[in-house]
């Protein structure tokens, strides 16, 4: 195995702060890319508040970061949008379509398997829009196949981003929401059923790459803030409970969930995934990691090649009562920690990360002080760590009083 971190150029986009993380990873054919910032290098922002000029340098960025590796967006399997948009709901379809009309200028076709979600924000005011990927290169670059099974849903204008890619025994599954041919919402704000069609359409895409629900080493669950189907159940509890229905308990994957808003009007959440096919795919549980979001059945992490998937953590204790309340810093100190209990299972360290996800909840007058501090702790945690890292400003995470949430990807 090979592996490679690349830094960015003194001319690339930067933080406002020294940083200990890298603009991409190379591992073998894989290129983990950090999620790119309408940033200058100095740190500030590039148009503020103006979303068609932010795509272009975001994506301008991308290709920057792929040249490094000696790739182009072509190359993209997986493409992540971060976007913010705080208008009506009647309005954000429109929004959203203005803003890929220019992204339509940079997708390949065929594209990459693609999500695209509404956030409370970004590290910095004024930034609207952040894209992150992977990319391939080598002989899985010739030799990847586009999975479009029949009966998908389809956006509400034509792009050409794909619904998955297989790649060897790899399987990466675009975000699926429940919507038709024509982009409109089926099943509008009836969680239940959104949820299923969603699964049915990520089973479609598995089934198409001759894997199946056994083989997912990761979900990504994108639900509707501050959304309850009772006064005391949550949306994420209702969506983890039928995503316990559908998931063996002995190779059920890791998890990751967090609250945004949704692309069209009457959406209430959207999920992508990962897979792996491996005979030999291990579970992660970490016994002393206290409390937990997701429920019992779901995997601290998952081994399933050379590859370990950790789950999303915030700071729970064994009561499942939020620790440190209210202060980011400690609470990163235990998220942290459990991600490094977590890959310790598999005999690694913080040193084998090569993709860092990091989700903050905060105020507009802290937010950039908080991330400031997520970044501060990393280095001192991990200071010999330098993975492709994202950070994302969301609504509200899967427990009130979370401040901070982070998930990753390692390879050793």
């Amino acid at each position: 195995m090979t592996k490679q971190f690349l830094l960015p150029k003194e001319s690339a986009w930067n933080w406002r702060i020294e940083n200990s993380f890298s603009r991409s990873v190379v591992v073998d054919d894989q290129v983990f890319v950090s999620g790119q910032q309408g940033l200058d290098n100095n740190g500030q922002v590039i148009d503020p508040g103006n979303i068609a000029a932010q795509t272009r340098h975001v994506f301008e960025n991308m290709k920057e970061s792929l040249a490094q590796a000696g790739l182009e967006l072509s190359d993209l399997v997986r493409l992540n949008t971060y976007y913010v948009f705080d208008g009506s709901e009647d309005e954000a379809t429109q929004y959203w379509e203005d803003m890929t009309r220019v992204r339509l200028e940079y997708f390949p076709d065929p594209g990459p398997a693609a999500t695209a979600v509404r956030i409370k924000g970004m590290p910095y005011p004024g930034q609207l829009i952040q894209i992150e990927g992977i990319a391939l290169r080598g002989d899985s670059r010739k030799n990847r196949e586009r999975i479009m099974p029949e009966g998908s849903w389809d956006w509400s204008i034509a792009v050409p981003l794909s619904q998955g890619w297989k790649v060897g025994n790899s399987i990466y599954v675009g975000g699926q929401i429940s919507a038709d041919k024509n982009g409109g919402s089926v099943h509008a704000f009836d969680l239940d059923a959104q949820t299923r069609a969603i699964y049915k359409f990520i089973e479609d895409v598995l089934s198409g790459a001759g894997a199946s629900f056994d083989d997912l080493v990761h979900i990504k669950v994108c639900f509707k803030h501050d959304s309850h189907v009772t006064s005391t159940v949550s949306f994420n509890d209702r969506i983890m409970e039928i995503t316990t229905e559908l998931v063996d308990e002995v190779t059920a994957p890791a998890l990751s969930s967090f609250g945004v808003d949704l692309l069209y009007p009457g959406l209430v959440l959207e999920i992508d995934a990962m897979a792996i096919i491996d005979a030999d795919q291990r579970k992660l549980i970490c016994d002393d990691l206290g409390g937990r979001y997701q429920p019992g059945v779901f995997s601290d992490g998952i081994r399933a090649g050379n590859e370990i998937w950790v789950s999303g953590q915030i700071a729970l204790g064994d009561d499942d009562a939020i620790l440190n309340a209210g202060d980011v810093e400690h609470q990163t100190r235990v998220v942290l920690e459990r991600l490094r209990k977590i890959l310790s299972e598999d005999n690694a360290t913080l040193d084998d990360v090569v993709k860092l996800n990091i989700f903050i909840v905060g105020d507009d007058t802290d937010i950039e002080q908080s991330f400031h501090t997520v970044c501060r702790v990393w280095s001192v945690v991990a200071p010999n760590a330098r993975p492709a890292m994202t950070p994302v400003r969301v609504h509200e995470l899967a427990h009130p009083g979370a401040l901070i949430q982070a998930d990753c990807i390692a390879i050793k």
